[in-house]
């Protein structure tokens, strides 16, 4: 068996000593606003990003702390930062491309009223607004609504490393219930959901009908989620072996096998 010579200048992160400290001065930057943003309590909201497990719901509308994680996830942050600008990148073309097709949550909503108390905020580009419904208490970012052959549309963006990329023939099956929340809370019936692969830029566009019966079982999910906060009894887990039971992807993983 043959072995080869190591590389070692390859491997090597930093060539000097101002290089090396340099470098450290960032990463425990990073580190800090990690574990700083991770110590932050929840807000009691219902957050539709993890919407399909009703536990984080419920820990969160208690006001339950977070698990405290062992160490900072550069890596993790970095794909959440990756996917904040590449949704700036497509919100700003479909803008741009769209013209008046591209529709201010606030006008819509101006248009056809939801029966919710809402405060919506939008960012400094008029791409993203941030909508804060009162009750139930649920906070989340909408993407976009456009008028697209003639009606209008939820638009969603999602980002995606390579390999599941190249498999997606339609919407993750993780992302449907969070879809559903936020067309059964904005009053829409179609979703335009882009994905974009992280590697390449290349793009993926998937329609979602959103049903009666979907909005129906929105509402009962979600008051189902109040009325366990309300007993203090919690909700069922997520079946045994889903991905998201899991210390990198759940805040409550460890508190959530004490229950």
């Amino acid at each position: 068996m043959a072995f080869r010579p190591v590389n070692f200048a390859r491997l090597a992160r930093f060539n000097s000593a101002a290089s090396s400290s340099f470098l450290d001065m960032y990463e425990t930057h990073v580190d800090s606003k990690i574990k700083e943003a991770a110590a932050k309590p929840s807000s009691k909201n219902i957050a539709p990003s993890s919407f399909r497990c009703a536990r984080i719901q419920w820990f969160r509308l208690r006001g339950v702390a977070p698990d405290v994680p062992r160490t900072s996830d550069r890596t993790l942050q970095f794909t959440a930062d990756i996917g904040t600008a590449c949704h700036r990148i497509i919100q700003s073309n479909l803008k741009e491309a769209l013209g008046d097709a591209w529709i201010s949550v606030k006008d819509y909503l101006d248009k056809f009223p939801i029966p919710y108390e809402h405060t919506l905020t939008e960012d400094e580009d008029s791409l993203e607004t941030k909508v804060a419904i009162h009750d139930p208490p649920i906070h989340f970012a909408c993407d976009g609504i456009v008028f697209w052959e003639g009606r209008y549309w939820l638009l969603e963006i999602k980002t995606s490393e390579y390999s599941a990329f190249e498999e997606l023939t339609d919407i993750k099956p993780q992302h449907r219930e969070q879809i559903k929340i936020y067309a059964t809370l904005l009053g829409l019936a179609g979703v335009l959901t882009m994905y974009q692969d992280r590697l390449y830029g290349s793009l993926k566009c998937y329609e979602v009908k959103i049903s009666e019966a979907d909005k129906h079982a929105v509402r009962s999910k979600i008051k189902h989620i109040q009325d366990c906060v309300e007993s203090c009894i919690a909700p069922d887990k997520l079946p045994p072996g889903d991905p998201w039971c899991s210390s990198s992807r759940c805040p409550y993983f460890k508190k959530c096998k004490e229950w």
